[in-house]
């Protein structure tokens, strides 16, 4: 850890009148993502860093959110301080770069007695110059609430910055790259992604363009921006040089698949405006963007149960398989599509069959596939489950 750094918190604390609003509550949980502009970094962002530090502190520890996700953190002593500020009640996690020149970090800051860490995951690294060099990174957790312990995953994101054509394509690519990746591995399981997404959802900030993320907009069974309100009544997100940010852009999004749809709790997606007045200098002081939150109430039993045998609701055979494959279902009467993706998130067969009740076959021709590791996906209605099938040379 930088020894300046400990120096300079040692000298700052927070005045104890500018308190932080409170917008947790013990039965729900409310997760945020926060761009803490070039948090650490004392050549760019605001000036004084020990006052950022113990701006950033106060509004994590003031709020009751449970979860935070974080872009721009660039300097890793000055998360450790961060998380060492906080005490033993929170715990994080910081992503890494895939490139020297890239300093800017994602990271997730989280109660410890709410959020229990499952597993982490640098995920699209293969893709990293479509994510700035920031691929993003996945953190699934056991959250732990009154009444229900649920599974959910959670994925922070930082998209290219810039209002040119090669930026809005690279963000473009990577909407497709993440929709791909949920689509073909997460297409049971809640999720929730949190991030500055460098763009707005009803059109782009490139003038003349749709938005780059109109793949998830328009797929509405499936995934839904909790911060759609926002974008349309021109709420900045990214506030610029204005200290009352009202010019800007709504940059900062929350997406969830539709495994939460029922869980949110409606219009609780919220800029978190007061911290403009509850911080002296806010976006001089502590960052050119507002944190946006949102709240989900999961009710006992009813709420979101993940299960491993979810995924065994349907049967292959035989898997391994070289010419064809058979699909075991066990039907409610509803039609049914079926669906194979390929490693990178392609579509590579879908066929509509009829609807039935009780055990279902159905034949997917492999003809024409390459060898290699694809996923075979059965929607009926509301349900969608998927297993992982190997083709034979």
């Amino acid at each position: 850890m930088k020894r300046y750094l400990l120096v300079l918190l040692v000298g700052w604390t927070f005045p104890a009148w500018a308190q932080i609003p409170s917008v947790g509550t013990s039965a729900t949980l409310e997760v945020a993502t926060w761009n803490v502009e070039w948090f650490g970094d004392p050549d760019n962002g605001p000036s004084d860093e020990a006052r950022q530090q113990a701006n950033v502190r106060a509004v994590i520890a003031q709020s009751a959110i449970d979860l935070w996700a974080l872009q721009e953190v660039s300097d890793p002593a000055a998360f450790q301080a961060l998380l060492d500020s906080l005490g033993s009640d929170y715990e994080g996690v910081l992503g890494q770069t895939a490139s020297p020149g890239v300093t800017q970090r994602l990271a997730f800051v989280y109660r410890r007695d709410v959020v229990q860490r499952r597993r982490v995951e640098q995920i699209l690294t293969e893709f990293a110059e479509t994510f700035a060099f920031r691929p993003p990174l996945l953190l699934e957790a056991s959250v732990h609430l009154p009444d229900t312990t649920v599974v959910i995953t959670f994925i922070t994101l930082h998209m290219k910055a810039g209002g040119g054509l090669d930026d809005y394509e690279r963000r473009r690519e990577a909407a497709q790259r993440l929709k791909s990746r949920l689509d073909l591995l997460y297409g049971s399981r809640p999720v929730i992604v949190l991030g500055d997404w460098n763009d707005e959802l009803h059109a782009s900030i490139l003038t003349g363009f749709p938005s780059p993320y109109e793949n998830f907009r328009t797929d509405t069974d499936d995934y839904r921006f909790l911060t759609e309100a926002l974008d349309a009544a021109d709420l900045p997100t990214w506030c610029g040089n204005s200290s009352t940010c009202r010019t800007g852009s709504t940059l900062d999004h929350i997406l969830i698949t539709d495994e939460l749809f029922d869980t949110y709790e409606e219009s609780s997606a919220d800029r978190f405006a007061a911290l403009l007045d509850a911080v002296p200098g806010y976006v001089s002081s502590t960052s050119d963007h507002l944190p946006v939150y949102a709240r989900f109430r999961f009710r006992g039993a009813s709420g979101v149960v993940m299960s491993e045998k979810s995924a065994t609701t349907i049967q292959l055979f035989p898997n391994p398989a070289r010419r064809q494959v058979w699909v075991s279902w066990e039907g409610r009467g509803a039609p049914v599509v079926v669906r194979v993706w390929d490693v990178l998130g392609r579509l590579v067969r879908s066929q509509k069959e009829s609807a039935g009740v009780g055990l279902q076959r159905f034949r997917i021709d492999l003809e024409g596939l390459a060898a290699g590791v694809y996923r075979v996906e059965v929607t009926e209605g509301d349900r969608r489950v998927s297993r992982t099938l190997i083709r034979l040379p």
